[in-house]
């Protein structure tokens, strides 16, 4: 069974033929290198704040951390603007791709469990210490959990895919 006709056309764009074929510096590897910035920035600051809610690194404060959610937030948007340039470089590749579909629910759900995160731990400034990190365990070990299974299946899209471009 071929795959849906609209992703045929989306390849046969001159956006995404570019975006695949060209050899400029700004092309498809350039975008899959921001691709890895935004999620070592997005990633990286989860963690400083989920490692930290479980109990390492006890002597810096929780309440500054806050300012980390910003910086998540930019790391989202590099993530979302390139992840959805790598699909237009290769869009039969990826939505024929049942792992495609696993890794933006497990993102779906990361960016749920950081904005809980943000807004139940974060967002009462009458917390203290204990009852911050009290509050905010179980959502530190999920958001853990949630995006080295994102950053997991993202991985496996490299080798997991049935078409890289329309069949011919």
């Amino acid at each position: 069974m071929a795959p849906p006709l609209f992703l045929q056309t989306l390849e046969d764009t001159g956006f995404s033929t570019w975006l695949r074929e060209s050899e400029s510096p700004f092309a498809f590897y350039f975008i899959l290198l921001f691709h890895t910035f935004g999620l070592a920035i997005l990633v990286g600051a989860n963690m400083i704040v989920d490692l930290r809610l479980l109990g390492v690194a006890r002597a810096i404060p929780l309440a500054p951390l806050k300012k980390l959610f910003p910086i998540m937030w930019t790391g989202f948007a590099m993530n979302a603007v390139t992840g959805v340039l790598l699909v237009m470089a290769y869009p039969t590749k990826s939505l024929t791709n049942f792992d495609f579909y696993i890794k933006l629910t497990i993102i779906g759900f990361a960016i749920w469990v950081m904005s809980r995160l943000k807004n139940q731990v974060f967002g009462d400034p009458s917390l203290s210490e204990a009852e911050m990190a009290a509050k905010g365990a179980a959502l530190a070990r999920w958001s853990l959990f949630l995006w080295f299974s994102a950053i997991a299946a993202g991985r496996l899209l490299a080798y997991t895919y049935k078409y890289l471009t329309y069949p011919s």
